[in-house]
């Protein structure tokens, strides 16, 4: 798992996941009430990347 936490690295990186393999990769996003923080995750499933 790779941890962001900047939007700008967060997003060329998750670009370059999606440009690798386009048919795998998916994203998930979660909020997280006690955190107050939301959760983006692109993978494919081999490699997860979180923000």
């Amino acid at each position: 798992m790779v941890y962001f936490d900047s939007w700008d690295e967060f997003v060329d990186r998750s670009v370059q996941l999606f440009r690798a393999d386009p048919i795998t990769t998916r994203y998930c996003m979660k909020y997280r009430h006690c955190d107050g923080k939301l959760v983006l995750k692109v993978t494919d499933d081999r490699e997860e990347i979180l923000r």
